[in-house]
């Protein structure tokens, strides 16, 4: 496959998407293959906890703050298994929209059983990432957020002169955390496109995976650089526009489902307690269908822009990795702009050596050379 800029991976990813959601005309599987795609980017590793002070809480008995103490910890735990299962079923379920996108095949159950043990090593290896991204930033960020604490404490008794200081401490905090989640935001996409293929087309192990990201990031660094920038725009820009055609769509909803209330309220408000029970009865069951609405609409909206993200990366991968590009090039139009001068080897699955050898002519049988 040729090897794509990340601004010619743009069109031929728009026309895959299509092609897989609106060309059936289906709306069922446009809700089907939308859900995969929602779920899978909903979820993280975004575990956060607290935990009490020490001794016991005042103005309470032991036993109270017992009772409320055992129960804190049951209503974490629940909401951690919530989590982590959360946090599986999006895992296993980003294998399911790569499939679904790369081969075309919409059929989910087997694709979701075929990645049952790759799914653990994918949440190992984002866990891992989180983790080592903590470890690196904390001696960075525990001295900026001590700072903020004391700024905090001590601006309660400050002068007005002061204010400023205080004013832009706070501006500064904010632009760190803001600057720390974007670059941790940059290398779990950079992990998410370019790792997780390896991962579903070979098994590879989790340090084979990010090396070859590692490796990718080393030649191209400014076709990254601006696939990053890119795929965020693309993200924000869709977002925008399909939040405005959600509201559009869902204000036109809510005209037949509003008429359908006036109606109810004229003809049941003086109906006595028998009419305003069926009343209420009847607003409650249209708000429930406006909620499915809202949830449906969500799903089939932001589920594209997911799927066509997914393209994206694909499109962009496929010219560097030689398992990827093999599905996607029966699809690219002719011509493609393609960007030219990508080293080669650094994403093949064999060695660079070995790759370079001239194909033997067709029909002959060559040994191995055992010198490379």
């Amino acid at each position: 496959m040729r090897t794509l800029s990340a601004i010619d991976a743009i069109s031929p990813a728009w026309n895959h998407t299509r092609r897989l959601l609106l060309t059936p005309r289906s709306w069922r599987l446009l809700l089907k293959i939308g859900a995969v795609a929602f779920f899978a980017n909903m979820g993280g590793c975004n575990f956060s906890g607290s935990y009490p002070g020490r001794g016991h809480m005042p103005g309470l008995s032991p036993a109270i703050a017992a009772s409320m103490l055992a129960i804190a910890f049951i209503v974490g735990g629940v909401v951690l298994l919530i989590t982590l299962a959360f946090f599986y079923l999006s895992s296993r379920l980003q294998f399911v929209l790569f499939e679904i996108v790369l081969r075309r095949d919409t059929t989910v159950a087997p694709i979701w059983r075929r990645y049952g043990r790759a799914t653990w090593y994918w949440m190992g290896l984002q866990l891992a990432f989180f983790a080592a991204a903590l470890l690196c930033v904390a001696p960075f960020l525990v001295p900026i957020i001590l700072h903020f604490v004391h700024s905090l404490h001590s601006g309660a008794n400050m002068e007005s002169q002061d204010f400023g200081a205080f004013f832009l401490a706070i501006l500064g905090f904010i632009l760190v955390i803001f600057l720390i989640l974007l670059v941790f935001a940059a290398g779990y996409t950079l992990l998410h496109d370019f790792g997780l293929p390896s991962m579903a087309l070979e098994g590879t192990p989790l340090t084979e995976t990010v090396r070859r990201v590692v490796n990718l990031i080393r030649a191209e660094p400014g076709q990254v650089l601006l696939y990053l920038f890119m795929r965020f725009m693309l993200a924000f820009a869709g977002a925008i526009i399909f939040e405005f055609a959600l509201v559009f769509g869902l204000l036109i909803a809510l005209i037949p489902l509003g008429g359908i209330g006036a109606v109810l309220w004229v003809a049941l408000h003086h109906a006595g307690t028998a009419g305003y029970i069926f009343m209420i009865v009847g607003w409650v069951i249209l708000g429930i269908i406006f909620l499915v609405l809202l949830f449906v609409a969500c799903i089939m909206l932001f589920g594209y822009l997911y799927t066509f993200l997914q393209a994206y990366a694909l499109y962009f991968l496929g010219g560097r990795y030689p398992l990827v590009g093999g599905y996607l090039e029966p699809l690219l139009p002719q011509p493609v702009y393609a960007y030219p001068g990508v080293p080669q080897g650094y994403y093949s699955p064999v060695p660079q050596a070995e790759a370079q050898q001239p194909p033997p002519p067709e029909g002959e049988y060559r040994e191995p050379d055992p010198n490379v």
